[in-house]
């Protein structure tokens, strides 16, 4: 990533330098071939290169202060400096063509005009031309590339320059053409190539201002909009995608994609499809930034049992083994509540009655809700220490009576962790592939059980179910 910015650094620097030296040249050619020639349109030029002067110096340091990283005062970064730049030029192209146009008018009404077309007159233009073509795509080229909107309002520019500078070798032409034929009219061609000049340079600066200032009051580019849109709406797990807002800063853009989510999955599931929809923005566009908000919505597959946990969830209240069951014309709910072990029986029923409440309010099929209240298991305070190695022959007895009653069931590894509660055993036991997951689980219930019986001072129990292919060898499979 450094030699990619060290590389982006030393084209823009390397594109900016060459638009300032051909500009000062260009300025001091024209001015001078201007003054000798009495020519209003090659003067005009001149002040349009001595403008494209000043815009590539603007240019110049733009790019530089563009380039500094956020910070506090800045957290978008100051790439916007770049718009801020480009409508600087704006505004100096549209006194330049103001002035252009009445110094044409006033020559055309007034005092007539006493252009001497000359060869080096028609030299200097053509070196114009071909010096704003050259320019004009390095600049394009590294703006293109680095989506730099101040390198590609330097070029837009220079190639609006390629358009004025034949206008005026055309006024020269027909000037010098009307006094080899003696045609009085065309004597005030190179006012009215001066004219030309001036819309050429309004038009571009009108262009350019506005899409400059569209960036900076935050205008939503509508195309971007509806492709990020689009692209976050395909992401699996999303319902919808209410809002998309976008806003343009130099080379990046930045995008708030709010989306809806089933309100009944988990925490990290929405975080990862959050993960997702950012990937699929940078798909649309790279330069493209997105922060994603998820909203938990009701969908049409919502089961009665998943909306009743999800109403547990937004009180903040844990449930589990939510079960909805008819008793004739009617519909009850069961449900497991977790309350801290802190809590008095008449505060704990208190929140059972407060969930049953919410739940029948929300609900009105349901005509009883019967809450189980049960303590929360506490989360440990700290990291287990593993003590295997201390107690080998608990592992050994532990696996013997595992695999005693597990009909065939290999435990190829235990172990043992000591926590502040008392110690845990883990055990890695392989079953069939083949054998149903129902009765897996039946048989390692089995497993626990016995194993609880025989040692009871064990605090967890933890029986990891692999599946194999071959009897149990004894050995890790995954080795």
């Amino acid at each position: 990533m450094g030699r990619q910015e060290d590389r982006e650094r030393l084209e823009k620097d390397r594109a900016t330098f060459v638009s300032v030296g051909a500009s000062f040249f260009l300025a001091c050619l024209k001015l001078a071939v201007g003054l000798l020639t009495g020519s209003l349109g090659l003067l005009a030029e001149a002040a349009h290169s001595g403008l494209d002067f000043v815009s590539s110096l603007i240019t110049f340091v733009s790019v530089r202060v563009a380039r500094r990283p956020a910070d506090e005062e800045h957290p978008y970064g100051h790439e916007r400096f770049e718009n801020l730049s480009a409508v600087i030029q704006g505004v100096l192209l549209l006194v330049t063509a103001a002035w252009i146009a009445y110094e044409a008018a006033i020559r055309l009404l007034l005092e007539g005009s006493h252009v001497r077309p000359t060869p080096a007159a028609f030299g200097v233009m053509l070196l114009a031309i071909l010096t704003d073509l050259w320019r004009s795509r390095i600049l394009l080229s590294v703006a293109r590339r680095y989506r730099s909107r101040a390198l590609e309002a330097d070029a837009l520019n220079f190639r609006a320059d390629l358009l004025s500078s034949s206008a005026v070798i055309v006024g020269l032409a027909l000037v010098a053409l009307g006094r080899a034929t003696g045609i009085g009219i065309l004597a005030n061609a190179d006012a009215l190539a001066a004219l030309a000049v001036a819309g050429i340079i309004l038009y571009k600066a009108t262009e350019l201002l506005f899409s400059s200032v569209n960036v900076l009051l935050d205008r939503a580019p509508k195309e971007m909009e509806e492709r990020v849109r689009s692209a976050a709406s395909s992401v699996p797990g999303v319902i919808d995608t209410p809002s998309v807002r976008l806003r343009e800063s130099g080379s990046r853009a930045f995008a708030d994609v709010v989306i809806t989510v089933p309100r009944t999955i988990s925490a990290p599931e929405a975080h990862e499809i959050s993960e997702r929809v950012e990937e699929a923005v940078r798909g649309v566009d790279p330069r493209v930034e997105s922060v994603v908000h998820t909203e938990p919505v009701v969908t049409d597959t919502e089961t009665l049992a998943e909306a009743i946990h999800a109403t547990a969830l937004e009180m903040g209240l844990r449930t589990h083994h939510e079960r909805v069951q008819r008793s004739g014309e009617h519909l009850e709910a069961s449900l497991h509540l977790e309350v801290s072990p802190e809590l008095t029986l008449g505060e704990a029923h208190a929140l059972a009655n407060r969930l049953g409440r919410a739940v029948r309010g929300r609900y009105p099929q349901l005509s009883r809700v019967n809450t189980h209240i049960e303590v929360a298991e506490p989360e440990p305070a700290g990291e287990a220490k593993e003590i295997t190695s201390e107690l080998p022959h608990l592992a050994s007895e532990i696996k013997r009576v595992a695999e005693g009653v597990g009909r065939g069931a290999g435990c190829h590894e235990v172990r043992l962790y000591r926590s502040e509660d008392g110690v845990d055993a883990v055990l890695h036991c392989d079953f069939p592939g083949s054998e149903n997951v129902g009765e897996v689980h039946a048989l390692t219930e089995r497993m626990e059980q016995a194993i609880r019986g025989r040692f009871p001072d064990l605090e967890h129990v933890v029986i990891h179910a692999e599946p194999r292919d071959d009897p149990p060898t004894g050995r890790d499979p995954r080795e």
